[in-house]
């Protein structure tokens, strides 16, 4: 998945385009010497590729203009799907930009550019792979997120289908694979290349225990990708409560009701929260960009030694939390609160 893309020219950074989470702002001057370095050494390549963190690194470099252009994706995109990308990124920017840079001035117009950008996104989209056994709701899910018509009954899906979703501008993959044991051995082949795994459940003990087959496989194959699990069908009565199979998972876990229409937005949201997405992407997304926000602000607060007000910011971001889907989360801060407001209550300035 591309998650940034930067454009630098004599150091200075001339285009920046967030999809992700990537290189914090902190990080890129030293990443960004390092490369230098590799970049113009006497016996560099114009081209590479390498691994920082929980990221990968590939640029170009036109050393004639002291011009480089950054991707910063996945660790488990593959270098040779990267470079012809750069490549013809690298062309279409010289194309737009060649006069101005021999002129020594360049000044670009997001509004006329970053569309060129969205189409490399495109061509790198991420694949989001739902994945788990026969009856839990995966197409459901699959058809929740396309915003089709939802199926009241169930239907076994034959092998797999691929779709194209859109969050905001952006294209991504959804593969829904059949959960039929006699198709297990074509479930490796299919997760390979994901960027985000969903591992859906219909939240009883017996398929939890059963669905833990995923984990392994998700590690052996692509063991890069981000996972949750996707605790579905929790309307129901036998339904286990979210921070147990949190615990019996060891694995962050969603609510879903994937029956119910209105859940569109959660599940699009529990996607974006997955992959770190760039919460200006979509007005989809804004929740997160709340949350994000507040998790900053509750620290501060914390820090200040205003708990009044650490309590208050606690209480809106559990309840974000619940719109997001993220159950334990919310519980967690709920408790937080509480455990603050024991502590001023008892406190002697309190009484």
């Amino acid at each position: 998945m591309l998650r940034q893309v930067y454009i630098i020219l004599n150091d200075d950074i001339i285009y920046q385009r967030n999809y992700a989470k990537g290189l914090d702002d902190s990080l890129f001057t030293n990443v960004y010497m390092n490369i230098k370095q590799s970049a113009f050494g006497k016996f560099s390549e114009e081209t590479a590729s390498y691994e920082f963190f929980k990221v990968k690194l590939t640029y170009i470099v036109e050393k004639s203009f002291s011009l480089i252009i950054l991707f910063v994706t996945g660790l488990g995109d593959d270098f040779k799907n990267i470079k012809p990308q750069l490549r013809n990124f690298q062309k279409e920017f010289l194309d737009f930009y060649g006069d101005n840079l021999k002129n020594g001035s360049v000044s670009i117009i997001p509004d006329v550019f970053n569309p060129i950008v969205d189409n490399i996104h495109r061509n790198l989209k991420p694949k989001i792979s739902i994945v788990g056994f026969s009856g839990v709701g995966k197409t459901t899910t699959t058809k929740l997120i396309k915003s089709e018509e939802i199926p009241m009954q169930h239907i076994p899906t034959i092998t797999g289908e691929v779709a194209t979703i859109k969050i905001g501008k952006l294209h991504f993959f959804l593969w829904d694979f059949a959960g039929q044991d006699q198709f297990d051995f074509l479930w490796e082949k299919f997760i390979r290349g994901s960027d985000a795994v969903l591992l859906m459940t219909d939240s009883t003990l017996e398929n939890l225990e059963k669905s833990k087959f995923f984990f392994e496989l998700v590690n052996k194959t692509i063991p890069y990708a981000r996972l949750a699990v996707i605790a579905n069908k929790q309307d129901l009565p036998e339904a286990m409560k979210i921070a147990d199979i949190e615990r019996l998972m060891g694995q962050k876990t969603y609510s879903m009701i994937a029956i119910d229409q209105n859940n569109r937005p959660k599940m699009i949201r529990i996607i974006a929260d997955l992959l770190d997405m760039d919460t200006k992407v979509s007005p989809l997304l804004k929740p997160i960009f709340e949350r994000d926000l507040l998790m900053d602000k509750v620290q501060e607060a914390l820090e200040q030694g205003d708990f009044n007000k650490a309590i208050e910011i606690f209480e809106k971001i559990s309840n974000i939390c619940l719109e997001l889907g993220d159950d334990s989360l919310s519980i967690e801060l709920q408790e937080k609160a509480q455990k603050i407001r024991s502590v001023l209550a008892s406190s002697p300035s309190s009484s």
